[in-house]
């Protein structure tokens, strides 16, 4: 076998994705992201000239679809010919998301003599003067609930061996199934690194042999927070695939708490947020940051913050729209509490609203029902938007739907039950008056 082989292992690029909810809140900050795709994607191949890599490996979903802009097409043919320059080759696989891509049936995309994309049918492509081979399957259609792997050949005893896969594996918490099948029947085909993608998660699910799934390298919206890599890979014989993460994203979402716990003057409280803001731009080597600040801890302040999020979120990205490293995505209020003797010194009058909070937090926001009563409202409401927003809700992407169930729908109700108590505490106030 031979000696070493390196390689960068990515996927899900989902280069110009949407983000339907995101543009139409900030229309300036979909751009921005629109743009950082196609930055990610010139340093991704900067990396890989750096690095002399043997070659490059994408997973599946370098694109997210139907999205698909001429411009970035030729921004990325232009890339890749980079590569071919120095005679590197890419192997590329189609996800979920672009398996119908009509790039490639209209021409638009023509595609460098040194990238080869796997089809539905699969095959193996041999690169690093024959050191090493690479297995791979591609989605010919989106929705692909079966497994692939009986369409892999055996491995080559006497080089390398790689496999390429879009798969959910068993299972992830917001995706559905695609090209289902388990680690242990990954490692029974013998290869030495299965390149793996569609969960935008990073993980490495086994060591020996290597079983990877790198994440997206690009964070698309607040529930993507977090730093977002790629894989450097070496295989050598006889040694465990060593494979290092690189951060080439160029924006970067973060959650950024910040405790209030104590704290009853507005004054102090908003110098507190500026600080946190600016101490997390400043451990951030990202050229942009985009932040979902999340106040929490005992106030004083919690209904007021509450009920006015949206003025306070107003005011924080006033402060820093003469800065674009420095993004206010939202404020979340869910976890800021009032101090548990304003809540117990008014047990009575509050007695509804603690009813229906309990209610909504534990049987309520995970309601099947109440979400597909949720989707179907908000289709109805894409119906009579403008044509250019048609389709911001009930027909975005798996993750978009998620981020809607996951961070819209409970502000929603903490936003509600916050007016609640509001009314109850001035009934309960008309009341004593009365009485007196």
């Amino acid at each position: 076998m031979a000696d070493t082989v390196r390689f960068i292992h990515t996927a899900d690029l989902h280069l110009d994705s949407p983000l339907r909810s995101l543009a139409a809140r900030n229309p300036a900050l979909g751009d921005l992201l629109r743009d950082a795709s196609r930055r990610l994607l010139q340093r991704l191949i900067d990396t890989a000239l750096e690095e002399q890599v043997d070659a490059l490996i994408i997973a599946g979903d370098l694109f997210d679809g139907e999205q698909e802009d001429v411009h970035t097409a030729m921004v990325l043919q232009r890339e890749l010919r980079r590569l071919q320059a120095r005679q590197i080759p890419v192997f590329i696989i189609w996800g979920n998301h672009d398996a119908e891509t009509r790039f490639l049936e209209s021409r638009i995309l023509d595609l460098p003599e040194n990238v080869h994309a796997f089809d539905g049918r699969g095959g193996k492509q041999y690169f690093a003067n024959d050191r090493a081979v690479v297995h791979g399957v591609s989605f010919t259609k989106r929705k692909t609930p079966e497994s692939l792997l009986g369409k892999y050949g055996k491995a080559d005893p006497h080089c390398f061996n790689i496999g390429m896969l879009h798969t959910s594996l068993t299972g992830a918490d917001g995706h559905n199934d695609y090209a289902p099948c388990t680690v242990n029947e990954l490692i029974d085909k013998g290869f030495d690194y299965w390149a793996l993608g569609h969960i935008h998660k990073r993980q490495i699910h086994h060591e020996q042999p290597a079983i990877v799934m790198p994440g997206n390298p690009l964070g698309r919206h607040i529930n993507e927070a977090g730093e977002r890599t790629i894989s450097l890979v070496t295989l050598a014989s006889g040694e465990k695939p060593a494979i290092r993460s690189i951060n080439l994203a160029p924006v970067r979402f973060e959650r950024l708490p910040v405790s209030l716990e104590g704290i009853d003057d507005r004054k102090q409280a908003y110098e507190k947020m500026l600080i946190a803001l600016n101490q997390c731009r400043e451990s951030m080597d990202s050229d942009v940051l985009i932040v979902r600040l999340e106040l929490e801890g005992s106030s004083v302040l919690a209904s007021s913050y509450q009920r006015d999020r949206q003025t306070l979120l107003v005011a924080l990205q006033t402060e820093y729209e003469h800065r674009d490293d420095l993004w206010i995505d939202s404020v979340s209020a869910r976890d800021l509490q009032l101090p548990a003797e304003y809540e117990t010194g008014s047990e009575n009058n509050h007695s509804l609203a603690a009813e229906l909070q309990t209610l909504v937090g534990d049987d309520l926001l995970d309601s099947v029902p109440l979400l597909e009563a949720v989707a179907d409202d908000l289709k109805q409401l894409s119906k009579a938007l403008p044509p250019d927003l048609n389709g911001l809700f009930g027909a975005t992407p798996e993750e978009e739907r998620e981020y809607i169930r996951r961070s819209l729908l409970p502000d929603g109700a903490v936003w509600m039950l916050r007016q609640l108590e509001g009314q109850v505490q001035h009934e309960a106030d008309t009341d004593e008056g009365a009485s007196s």
